[in-house]
């Protein structure tokens, strides 16, 4: 969970002032429900939607500048927004660009994961084909070292560049300083910024990397809640286990809270009724650990981050 960092007027004021020397539009009040899979929580005090490399580095350092607290948001999956809203600045990276080097993807970390799959598809490049059950952006995949069906972004991320917040500055680094393990990697601890990302491929058949990106599709349409609204999966999975077993064996499945339950597809998903409260999420999530933790002595960690001013 982030810590709240405290934020006055004159803050806010210092900020808006930056950006307008500096030509970068903000958004007052912007609710962050609409920008999120959860569709939950309240208002960023400001918002910035960036579209290129050059934009979001120009935000990060209006963020940084202002000394404002700040917070980068992609696709808005993995993330439960407080009902209090979020202090600050979001920046709500879309930069999209993808380029092609032999057997190389380069992009920036706003693309979503499931542009890249399809680029891939395209090119004959194979070895993304996981990526497709990965609802967020390529930088949020490395951040967290995402991954589905047996595969994870540290099997095909190669190099990243990120933005440090202590300075300012930007460093390449390798997949080795990356630091990746189950859904962790270095950006968790450091706060660096994923700004690009380069996958390493194959050359395979364009035809065979669409039948196997259908199939992860059919089966992540078959045992995920898609219809309803979520933000993937709710708890890492135990060594040796998988939450969403031991929630289905908890009997937890369809439990409710306020406006939100467990799904009745997937144990490890909580979705939420429309107009629902991101209170209910964290209270849902919270009861089940406990029940889980009681029933089989597994403390089950959180996946999804919870974001925002939760004070």
């Amino acid at each position: 969970m982030t810590i709240v960092t405290p934020i006055t007027t004159a803050d806010l004021q210092r900020l808006d002032a930056l950006a307008a020397e500096r030509g970068i539009a903000l958004a007052a009040d912007a609710p962050m429900a609409p920008l999120t899979t959860l569709r939950v929580g309240g208002a960023a005090d400001r918002l910035a939607e960036v579209h290129s490399r050059d934009e979001l580095l120009a935000a990060l350092a209006l963020g940084r500048d202002a000394q404002v607290p700040w917070f980068v948001l992609g696709n808005g999956s993995d993330v439960v927004t407080a009902d209090a809203g979020m202090r600050g600045l979001v920046i709500r990276n879309r930069a999209r660009s993808v380029s092609v080097d032999g057997q190389q993807l380069h992009a920036d970390a706003g693309t979503p994961m499931a542009l890249l799959v399809r680029r891939c598809s395209a090119e004959g490049l194979a070895g993304l084909e996981f990526g497709t059950s990965i609802p967020g952006t390529l930088g949020g995949a490395a951040w967290a070292n995402a991954g589905a069906h047996g595969r994870e972004m540290r099997d095909v991320v190669v190099a990243v560049e990120a933005w440090d917040p202590v300075d300012g500055t930007i460093r390449g680094l390798d997949a080795a300083a990356c630091r990746f393990d189950y859904r962790e990697s270095r950006f968790k601890q450091s706060g660096e910024v994923v700004v690009t990302a380069t996958l390493a491929l194959h050359r395979g058949k364009p035809e065979a990397i669409a039948n196997l990106v259908a199939e992860h599709q059919a089966q992540r349409v078959a045992t995920q809640p898609l219809a309803d609204q979520n933000a993937g999966s709710v708890f890492r999975n135990p060594p040796g286990d998988h939450a969403g077993r031991l929630i289905d064996a908890a009997g937890l499945k369809g439990l409710r809270i306020g406006s939100a339950s467990v799904s009745t597809l997937h144990a490890n998903f909580i979705v939420t009724d429309r107009g629902g409260r991101a209170a209910d999420v964290r209270a849902l999530g919270d009861r089940v650990r406990a029940e889980v933790s009681e029933r089989f002595g597994v403390d089950l960690t959180y996946e999804i981050e919870f974001v925002g001013d939760w004070s």
